[in-house]
């Protein structure tokens, strides 16, 4: 039992450090979200740093972090974004599947939590600057259960 502890510990890290360089990502952050739950006025703000002098097309992805006791197959959100113009937000409604219709999770992941993501969509910013991502849940509920972490991924 040791060793099966062991060798899951040793994947985990190798899969996390195989992700974390990976040299088309601009950026990957996660923002935990409370054990009570997310609140729906409570807005998660990830701050972008854009460097290169002509910056490539971005692919934006959402990605999610939920648990089992997740009530619902998809977890729907409003991302707002400044990256073509940081003067202009654009505000995407997603949804991310992550149950299929017999409650059969998707994404990646053991025991308890899975880990999912999707594609929200390819954008060129117009210069190198500082841009934000605010990421608000689009659910009916005033707290919802069951989601962890949600974060921000960008690539090349």
């Amino acid at each position: 039992m040791k060793s099966l502890f062991r060798n899951s510990l040793f994947c985990l890290f190798t899969a996390c450090l195989t992700a974390a360089c990976n040299e088309n990502t601009v950026y990957h952050s996660y923002q935990s979200l409370p054990d009570n739950g997310w609140g729906k006025s409570d807005t998660l703000s990830f701050f972008v740093p854009i460097t290169d002098s002509l910056p490539p097309t971005l692919r934006l992805f959402a990605e999610v972090r939920n648990r089992t006791d997740y009530p619902y197959q998809d977890l729907h959100l409003f991302i707002s974004q400044n990256l073509q113009d940081s003067t202009v937000w654009r505000t995407d409604t997603i949804a991310i599947h992550l149950t299929d219709s017999t409650g059969r999770w998707f994404g990646k992941g053991w025991g308890s939590v899975y880990q999912s993501e999707t594609f929200i969509r390819s954008v060129r910013p117009l210069h190198p600057g500082n841009y934000t991502f605010k990421v608000v849940s689009s659910m009916k509920d005033d707290i919802l259960q069951g989601i962890n972490d949600v974060g921000i991924r960008i690539s090349r």
